[in-house]
């Protein structure tokens, strides 16, 4: 098996900047930090979204202004308010994938499941059931 190309995260900064101009990210040999708007679908609201990493780590996924249906309900799939989960812990990201073409529409795809959910109170969008505080 060939070795693992790993991007750094200056070069993941790189190809966010190049996928997704309008996206700020900055990087440092430490960690990873990009800002945009994201809208699923042309019908959607835009999201302010943030992407961070932290060197040899996963990327994670904020999204402030999240809410539930009810105030004692949990957003599906979610570990925090405001962090979607959007893979498998240890399964699905690899260091030789790239933010820009994973995360990003991980994360936009999440946000559309996240807007039928919040019309219809069901998840459509598969994945593990989180279990934990409410939101």
């Amino acid at each position: 098996m060939p070795p693992v190309r790993t991007f750094s995260l200056r070069d993941q900064a790189a190809w966010m900047r190049e996928y997704y101009p309008g996206f700020q990210c900055t990087a440092t040999n430490r960690d990873l930090r990009c800002t945009g708007r994201l809208q699923p679908t042309p019908l959607s609201r835009e999201y302010e979204v943030t992407i961070t990493c932290d060197a040899g780590g996963r990327p994670q996924a904020f999204v402030p202004g999240l809410v539930a249906r009810k105030p004692d309900e949990r957003i599906p799939h979610t570990y925090a308010p405001n962090r979607p989960c959007l893979y498998y812990p240890g399964g699905e990201w690899r260091s030789d994938m790239k933010v820009a073409t994973t995360i990003v529409p991980w994360l936009s795809l999440w946000l559309y499941h996240y807007e039928v959910w919040h019309a219809t109170g069901e998840w459509m969008g598969g994945g593990i059931h989180h279990n934990g505080p409410k939101n």
